[in-house]
């Protein structure tokens, strides 16, 4: 993965407001889980296929799909599945995902996580105009805990 700054500079994943507002087919997801994290593609293996949704269901790290249709929950975690599975193992990220859920709303909890990879990767390439934010500055531990997530991904994405 080679960026440039201008790339890093510009980072925007999508928000939860983002999300189609009806239920995807596996496809679909796939489709739009490559498009929007294209930057985080790695040319060794594929993002997302659907033999690798499967098996987040059947470890539990995604809940089931109703009538083989994923929705705005399923979309949330899987990019940060796939955002951080370069550094992380699927019970660490499920762990992860774990705790987002339980301290927010998941909606809520997966914008913050974006809002907080976006400023780490904009901190870590431009640190006199987005100064780094300390962990233990977080106001709570259940954002400590994305920070540091998104900290990790980030500095991943940057250095890799």
């Amino acid at each position: 993965m080679n960026l440039r700054n201008d790339e890093f500079k510009t980072l925007k994943l999508p928000r939860w407001e983002d999300f189609p507002a009806f239920e995807l087919y596996i496809d679909q997801v796939i489709a739009f889980v490559c498009d929007r994290l294209e930057i985080f593609r790695n040319d060794d293996e594929p993002l997302i296929t659907a033999a690798m949704i499967n098996n987040y269901v059947k470890n539990g790290v995604l809940h089931p799909p109703v009538k083989k249709k994923y929705d705005r929950t399923h979309l949330a975690k899987l990019i940060v599945i796939c955002i951080s599975k370069r550094i992380l193992a699927l019970s660490q990220i499920s762990d992860a995902i774990a705790v987002m859920s339980r301290g927010y709303e998941i909606a809520e909890g997966y914008n913050i996580f974006c809002d907080e990879v976006e400023y780490e990767v904009k901190s870590i390439s431009f640190p006199e105009e987005y100064p780094p934010k300390s962990i233990a500055s977080s106001e709570s531990h259940k954002e400590a805990i994305l920070r540091s997530l998104a900290s990790a991904v980030s500095r991943v994405l940057v250095f890799d």
